[in-house]
């Protein structure tokens, strides 16, 4: 496992600076993008077309007594 003083020690070696910035930023952002925060997962997730009274009748539309069309 590389430890942070070796990597220091790669990154006082190398010529090319803007380089290894360009690198970290991208590592950076990659991180960012893979995390999603639960909010953001629930904003994505498909809604339900369903009637108005399906909440208070779910029990007669799941048993088919109601019909609705879900999704």
């Amino acid at each position: 496992m590389i430890t942070k003083e070796q990597l220091i020690e790669e990154i006082e070696d190398t010529q090319s600076l803007e380089l290894v910035h360009q690198l970290i930023q991208q590592i950076k952002q990659q991180q960012k993008t893979n995390k999603t925060s639960l909010m953001s997962q629930l904003r994505n997730m498909p809604k339900i077309t369903a009637p108005s009274d399906f909440a208070q009748n779910s029990d007669a539309y799941l048993n088919g007594e109601n019909f609705c069309r879900l999704g």
